[in-house]
């Protein structure tokens, strides 16, 4: 019985231990998520767009029309790979069109990572049809999302 409970002790500790390293990731991340899209936000007060979060666009359907211009431009700074994320699925709507798709079609064009490339093919997709974008390299690799309907 006494083995038993110093086993259960360790492994509640290994437990305790390692929900606080994530705790500790998950504090972090979110710090350095706040530092970094403080200046995204302020852009987006200034415009009237009451936002916590760049990702507070998502759950809605994607940004506003006021907000793609701002977005846009933020795509030409350098942003944490979670807040770039979060410009470019918000961007993922058929009004943005006019302001982004030439800037998506570009970093689609410059982007190597697969991951990134197939994010920036969902926001492509949302404002273009396949016919459009054929040009642009191995984009017939994510057809799928361009057989949506817009």
């Amino acid at each position: 019985m006494a083995g038993e409970t110093d086993r259960q002790t360790s492994n509640d500790q290994t437990y305790s231990d390692k929900l606080a390293e994530q705790r500790e990731r998950v504090a972090a991340l979110a710090a350095a998520c706040a530092l970094d899209e403080r200046e995204l936000l302020l852009e987006l007060h200034d415009a009237g767009i009451r936002v916590t979060s760049v990702w507070d666009f998502i759950p809605s359907g994607g940004a506003p029309p006021a907000a793609v211009p701002i977005l846009v431009a933020h795509l030409a700074r350098d942003h944490h790979e979670r807040i770039w994320q979060g410009i470019v699925r918000s961007l993922t709507v058929q009004h943005a069109r006019g302001s982004a798709l030439t800037v998506l079609c570009e970093l689609y064009r410059a982007e190597s990572d697969r991951d990134r490339r197939s994010l920036l093919a969902h926001a492509i997709a949302a404002m273009a049809d396949m016919d459009e974008v054929r040009d642009l390299p191995d984009i017939e690799t994510f057809h799928a999302v361009f057989s949506t309907t817009k």
